[in-house]
């Protein structure tokens, strides 16, 4: 899995523009949620897609994107480290650091899942985070956001 990516795509699922795409359900946004929460998001422009019995889904192959979308997502409601990426805590300070916190992006896993309409989720319950960190700022405030080009080398 590779962090490269600065911004998230133009239809990335946790975008809050007109461009994202979204789920056909509640119940498949919270699915997502959650495994995204526990296992990372492939961004679907790099993943491999996998089929099995009629149903299909992109998974992490040897040089998948994470999903940036998905990352600014949970860092700008955690209050420590991003939860799935299983990277020291400098690692994932530089991917942070990397991103574009200005990128249209939901707030929380409960903005993403409460455009889906109401819900009383038990997915939230089990990982949701105290501290709010406000729209287009790095948890840490980190410097200026940078522009999405996968593969440049880090400063």
């Amino acid at each position: 899995m590779r962090f490269d990516l600065k911004t998230p795509c133009k239809n990335c699922p946790f975008r809050t523009d007109e461009t994202a795409i979204r789920f056909q359900c509640l119940e498949r946004a919270e699915e997502i949620e959650e495994s995204a929460y526990r296992n990372g998001f492939p961004c679907h422009l790099s993943a491999d897609l996998e089929e099995d019995e009629g149903d299909a889904g992109y998974v992490f192959g040897g040089n998948t994107q994470h999903c940036a979308g998905a990352l600014l997502m949970f860092a700008r409601h955690g209050d420590g480290p991003v939860p799935f990426t299983r990277l020291s805590e400098a690692k994932q300070e530089a991917v942070l650091n990397r991103l574009d916190w200005s990128a249209p992006v939901f707030e929380s896993e409960a903005d993403f899942l409460d455009s889906y309409g109401p819900t009383d989720s038990p997915t939230l319950a089990g990982h949701e985070a105290e501290g709010v960190v406000s729209k287009n700022q790095h948890p840490k405030e980190a410097g200026e956001p940078a522009t999405n080009q996968p593969g440049e080398k880090e400063p």
